[in-house]
């Protein structure tokens, strides 16, 4: 599943870093990425508050959802109401920051409402939602790139998709598991707001690491070349992603594990992901012409440099795996 969603996303920022160019990707990028750290913010991880407290089955758990939809609309429009001056402090464009937050926002409602399905167990219509939405989106954003709309309509677009997921998913819960009732729970959303301001910290310091160094860029570096090491980015990205998906494979196989034999064999598994870090970047060093011309035919002219930037920022990934 994971490795489809990055071959998706990956053809996504490829085709439309093609079509608009290397400027226009940067600030899609930059803009994007500071939405997601704001936005991180806002929604307070109430998906994984809502799924835990469904999980204990308290006498509250209809109240859950509807008082959670509550608190994450009305902090997404007090944040509009400092979005303006906030991009203008990072540089960033309003427009594609406040849709981009709009559509974070819509993402976070409907992992609330899923959470209803992973707090029973059941992963699969999780897994299925996410997956249908990336590959109708693909193809949608495809489309539209091919057709020659904005950028602007292509966001547009994505927000659309994640608000009708929203309303999917909150459909799909059955009708006596939840109750529209905000002002006689006052309870409820207190609760949630503490069990959010604490979950909060841990989601936010991941999205610090994963996006602030975009944020930053945007700061210092505009036009082309912004949009250059914004896929010099996500390319570390992708790598490291792949790596990590094998650590959190391996590393519960590790505490499970019994028997010497078993223990030997995930070691040596671990040490060969660790191996794999260290000649990544090393490998690409020694082909990093071939791969620049692989990235001038996907990217075109503009990207010229992307090979170049991305030699030197691989050699982070052994310190992000270690």
């Amino acid at each position: 599943m994971q490795l489809a969603l990055l071959i998706v996303n990956f053809f996504l920022i490829t085709i439309i870093s093609r079509e608009y160019g290397a400027e226009i990707y940067g600030e899609y990028a930059s803009s994007k990425s500071l939405s997601v750290l704001i936005g991180t913010a806002i929604v307070m991880s109430l998906a994984l508050v809502v799924t835990k407290a469904l999980a204990k089955n308290s006498e509250d758990s209809k109240f859950l959802f509807v008082n959670s939809y509550y608190i994450i609309i009305r902090n997404f429009f007090i944040t509009l109401l400092i979005l303006f001056p906030v991009t203008l402090l990072f540089q960033r464009d309003f427009s594609m920051t406040a849709l981009f937050l709009m559509g974070f926002v819509f993402n976070e409602l409907i992992h609330v409402a899923l959470a209803f399905f992973q707090s029973r167990g059941d992963f699969v219509t999780s897994s299925k939602q996410i997956f249908l939405r990336t590959v109708f989106y693909g193809i949608g954003a495809w489309i539209i790139v091919l057709q020659g709309f904005s950028i602007i309509f292509l966001i547009v677009f994505q927000v659309f998709m994640l608000f009708l997921f929203f309303i999917i998913a909150h459909i799909s819960i059955p009708k006596n598991e939840k109750i529209f009732k905000t002002t006689s729970t006052p309870n409820v959303k207190t609760n949630l707001q503490k069990s959010g301001k604490k979950m909060v910290l841990t989601t936010f310091s991941s999205a610090l690491i994963s996006e602030l160094d975009i944020v930053l860029l945007g700061l210092f570096y505009s036009g082309s070349v912004l949009g250059v090491l914004a896929w010099s980015r996500r390319i570390l990205e992708i790598i490291f992603q792949l790596l990590a998906a094998s650590l959190d494979i391996l590393f519960p196989e590790l505490s499970k594990a019994n028997e010497k034999s078993e223990v030997n064999s995930i070691r040596s598994k671990l040490t060969k992901v660790f191996l794999a870090s260290f000649l990544i970047p090393i490998i690409y060093f020694i082909f990093k012409d071939f791969g620049n011309t692989i990235f001038i035919s996907l990217l075109g002219e503009e990207f010229d440099m992307v090979s170049e930037y991305t030699y030197q920022i691989l050699f982070c990934i052994p310190l992000m795996v270690h």
